[in-house]
């Protein structure tokens, strides 16, 4: 895999194709830039070991392809995004140790012949192309590695909470909220693209128990287009929309620096923050806020549902993500179960209607009778008979 400098770009001549796959250049250096992704762009990065939610972040925005300047899977753990994008037909390109972030800008126009990374007929980079051989086989050799991180996860889990123990044990830190939350349902919606399909799964729920709603990052945006407005948004809100931003009832910072950037949004949309000081991710934050303000259930959704999923999500994390779920406990449940163990509820008004609907079902059947004639006409004499007698 060879990477180059400004300087030492290669001039190779290459015949253009009309089927290569190609597309306006996006750079994305942080969470923020992902926001600006737009269908049939090329989406360049730095992104070491490609997470789930980020590759469903890609393939949600249309991009053709990602070129990543960094190992989409250092083999370390099984990290998910490669896998992600392949399946949605988004072509992947690792280029590790180049400087084509530095090279192109945004709107130059790439394309790909094989792992070639065109700007014109310039050759810019021969980076790899991860296709599903190649995703499989990282797959397979990073599952190999899972014990090895399994022990780092204990080892940095219980130095965490050595430092942490008076926010994991007692909640010392945790900014006290106005929105109630003690003894109700709260549900907290994480990034990823596949939030938007669970909160359509969970509309009956949502609209039978009305639980109180915390979108985090990304995850407010999920909410706000699938109808619903976010109580709390916990996380960083340069990355979320600003109809979210504006929409939310609370905003926590967690997971960022509030720097001027930050600071000059919230001003401008007119909107203050608490923050949330411990150095904990965004998720963790949320988890912790809706167990300190006393609810009785807290209900994921977009988050993992596997080990391997857990140590993809967790990247460096992984400890104080583990330790939030244990303080939870089973209060804490995924939202893929409550929609296979809720049930709609059938409301005293609903059957009562379904009552006198049976009846006049009923009614109408007898009346087609003979004895339902018989009947019919007895009674309507004797309303007629009545009606004469007080009329006289």
């Amino acid at each position: 895999m060879t990477a180059m400098s400004p300087m030492s770009l290669r001039r190779t001549r290459r015949a253009t194709r009309s089927d290569l796959v190609s597309g306006p250049v996006r750079t994305v250096r942080g969470p923020r830039d992902v926001r600006r992704l737009r269908a049939g762009e090329v989406a360049v990065v730095e992104w070491p070991d490609l997470d789930r939610a980020t590759g469903e972040a890609f393939a949600a925005a249309g991009v053709t392809a990602v070129v990543n300047t960094a190992d989409s899977s250092s083999g370390r753990y099984p990290n998910l995004g490669p896998q992600v994008l392949h399946e949605a037909g988004v072509l992947l390109i690792d280029a590790p140790g180049s400087d084509l972030l530095r090279v192109v800008r945004d709107g130059d126009r790439l394309a790909f012949d094989g792992g070639h990374v065109l700007r014109g007929e310039e050759t810019l980079v021969e980076g790899r192309v991860l296709d599903g051989e190649a995703v499989d086989e990282l797959l397979a050799r990073a599952r190999n590695q899972m014990a090895i991180q399994l022990e780092t996860l204990t080892a940095t889990s219980a130095e965490y909470l050595r430092r942490e123990h008076d926010l994991l044990l007692e909640g010392v830190g945790i900014p006290e909220l106005a929105t109630e939350m003690a003894g109700r349902e709260v549900v907290v919606v994480l990034p990823g693209a596949g939030a938007a399909a669970e909160l359509k799964k969970l509309r009956r729920y949502l609209r039978e128990f009305k639980p109180v709603l915390i979108g985090v990052n990304e995850g407010a945006d999920a909410l706000m287009q699938a109808g619903y407005e976010p109580a709390v948004l916990v996380g960083d809100p340069g990355r979320v929309a600003d109809r979210s931003v504006r929409a939310a009832t609370e905003i926590v910072l967690a997971g960022t620096r509030s720097g001027r950037e930050t600071e000059d949004r919230l001003e401008r949309l007119q909107r203050t923050a608490s923050s949330f000081p411990a150095a904990l991710g965004s998720e963790e934050a949320a988890l912790l806020l809706a167990d300190a303000g006393g609810a009785r259930v807290v209900v994921t959704v977009g988050g993992f549902g596997s080990l391997e999923e857990f140590l993809d999500s967790a990247r460096s994390g992984g400890a104080t993500r583990y330790l939030t779920r244990l303080r939870l406990g089973p209060k804490l449940v995924d939202s893929r179960a409550i929609v296979g163990l809720h049930r709609a509820r059938i409301s005293y008004p609903q059957l009562i209607l379904l009552m006198l609907l049976a009846m006049v079902l009923l009614g109408a059947a007898i009346l087609t009778t003979p004895v339902g004639q018989d009947w019919w006409d007895a009674a309507s004499g004797w309303v007629s008979g009545t009606w004469e007698e007080l009329r006289t």
